[in-house]
């Protein structure tokens, strides 16, 4: 056993018991083996009848009861290893020494000492979770601060090694909060509810958390309690370092639609007020940020799912683990992709997003993000002659204001995205031959005069030479207007986060947030003015001078894909 030859040593148990017959000396020698070679059942099940054997000593106790306590351990039960060495009615010097290891590894492995107020609430959770049939033997929480915890493993994973399984018993869905007594009432009101399933398991998580008795109350008991990195709780000065940021606008919408739905709920079903508006907002904020999208028996879901929703995310880390809900186990269960090292923290992937919206909606954002963007809202001009032939092409009522846009700087991920925008204001700056946008709106139109309010879609490549022109200076002259919105400049943003200057974790995020944006609309500037300054050029003189000298720029897909096969398709038609 101690040249980790267990296989060899097992079978020789094996003989010595049939030979022999059965001693405590060999049974604790087979579950050794069993649980050096990952059997833990078979090492528990031999160390329990070793230690009812006859020929029990005391020192083979001893051994025995520091075994169990490295089986309990090595399955992640760490509380119930030590209570275990401490609750053994004699303490020789080695169950006295492995109490004092324990408990440090303990805290090593926790992120806080053994018997921490804390860390009482995480372990009544985790005893509740494997007593109700969860499975997580080789995986554990730590936790790293106030309401920041992880998920680390317990060993090495291998790739197809399932790590998680969460049966639907303990799983939060929509229709749990429907059937409490306020969701039914609500459900059976007359409300238009958006997202109605966040709604519903917000007022399951409030129903749960003024019931002291609630069966989910391990559950409460650890959920996060603090929303303060999420921008629509930030102070007024930390929401000040926002300023010029569509960020701004985004915390005053949302707040603004979650006080009416709360203000409507209220309406609706008045017990609804035993919530405060404040209880509110901050449980839907964590309810955004914790669920998971499934598909379960062919219906798709949202759910939260008790420790999963621990699993923190790593830009890197994409396609290293992999959830989903297993029909036919009825559970939620996860997987390791390719191999996870023993100690390493369990990472999602939430996705390729830009910054300010993990920020928004997770609380948190990525440093070195390769998929900024910035919001730009579209408006038709007001003296526009024909803004309501526009307007009625993409079947909305005469209205300035057109729709909000994301324009990402990594062009080549997001051409489609990029790519719409372009398209609505090449139809806003449009002086004529409207008909020239019918064959690109979806549904199609029959005449651009005489079209139903049916919401069309536009995607359309250039349509003319001074169309593209227009497009781009109106394109410049948005994105000059957002930058001076900023009271400080790109530079100063990039200096201070270089300085080491001591900020706070939100101060942080704002000057990245902002300084992503900044840099959005500086190269949406650049993009422009190389754009203009193509089209004065032969089609061939602007390929030469675009692939010298301006190939490897952020927007390159637009004159590689749009811009430089329109000029050399056009000039050289009508040079």
């Amino acid at each position: 056993i101690e040249q980790e030859k267990c296989e060899e040593a097992n079978v020789l148990c094996n003989k010595e018991i049939i030979a022999k017959g059965k001693s405590s000396i060999l049974l604790y020698y087979r579950s050794m083996c069993s649980f050096k070679l990952g059997r833990n059942k078979e090492a528990l099940f031999d160390l329990e009848a070793a230690l009812k054997h006859p020929s029990l000593d005391e020192d083979t106790k001893t051994k025995l009861v520091i075994h169990k306590a490295d089986i309990l351990w090595e399955k992640g039960q760490f509380k119930e290893a030590i209570e275990h060495l401490e609750t053994s009615p004699n303490k020789p010097a080695p169950i006295i020494t492995k109490i004092g290891e324990l408990k440090l590894a303990y805290e090593k492995q926790c992120g806080l000492a053994y018997g921490h107020e804390t860390m009482e609430k995480i372990e009544v959770f985790l005893k509740w979770m494997r007593d109700n049939g969860a499975i997580f033997d080789k995986i554990r929480m730590r936790y790293y601060g106030l309401d920041y915890r992880g998920v680390h493993t317990l060993k090495d994973l291998s790739p197809q090694e399932l790590f998680l399984y969460v049966p639907q018993k303990l799983i939060i869905s929509s229709a749990l909060g429907q059937s409490t007594p306020i969701g039914e009432k609500i459900r059976n009101s007359s409300l238009e509810l958006n997202w109605d399933y966040l709604v519903y398991i917000t007022v399951f998580l409030l129903t749960q958390f003024h019931d002291p008795k609630s069966w989910w109350k391990p559950y409460m008991d650890v959920y996060p309690k603090s929303v303060d990195t999420f921008p629509i709780f930030y102070t007024a000065e930390e929401k000040k370092m926002l300023t010029g940021s569509p960020m701004l606008t985004h915390i005053d919408e949302e707040i603004e639609e979650m006080k009416d739905e709360y203000e409507s709920i209220v309406s609706a079903v008045p017990e609804f007020a035993q919530f405060s508006l404040d209880e509110y907002i901050k449980n839907k904020t964590l309810v955004i940020s914790r669920i998971f999208y499934v598909r379960v028996h062919g219906a798709s879901e949202r759910i939260m799912v008790p420790l999963a929703d621990m699993f923190n995310h790593h830009y890197e880390r994409l396609g290293e683990t992999h959830w989903t809900y297993d029909d036919k186990e009825d559970a939620f269960i996860t997987t390791a992709q390719k191999l996870i090292h023993k100690g390493d923290p369990i990472c999602e992937h939430y996705g390729r997003k830009p910054n300010y919206r993990f920020l928004f909606y997770y609380g948190f954002l990525i440093e070195e993000n390769d998929q900024n963007a910035v919001y730009i809202k579209l408006y038709f001009n007001e003296m526009d002659p024909n803004i309501v032939v526009k307007s009625n092409m993409l079947g909305k009522e005469q209205d300035s204001y057109l729709r909000a846009f994301k324009f990402f700087e990594n062009y080549d991920e997001n051409q489609s995205t990029n790519d719409k925008m372009l398209s609505y204001l090449r139809l806003i700056v449009a002086k004529d031959k409207l008909e020239d946008f019918a064959p690109y709106l979806v549904p199609p139109i029959v005449s651009p005069k005489s079209c139903s309010f049916l919401k069309r879609k536009l995607t359309c490549p250039p349509i003319s030479l001074q169309n593209e022109e227009d497009m781009l200076v109106k394109l410049k002259f948005i994105a000059e207007k957002c930058l001076k919105k900023y009271p400080e400049p790109y530079a100063a943003d990039v200096e201070t986060l270089k300085s080491g200057k001591p900020l706070t974790f939100n101060q942080r995020n704002c000057l990245v947030v902002r300084s992503n944006e900044k840099k959005v609309l500086m190269d949406i500037i650049d993009m422009c003015n190389l754009g203009m300054e193509l089209m004065k050029m032969a089609p061939s003189a602007a390929q030469t001078h675009f692939d010298t000298s301006e190939k490897d720029m952020p927007y390159a897909l637009y004159f590689t894909k749009s811009l430089l096969p329109f000029l050399h398709r056009v000039k050289q038609c009508y040079p």
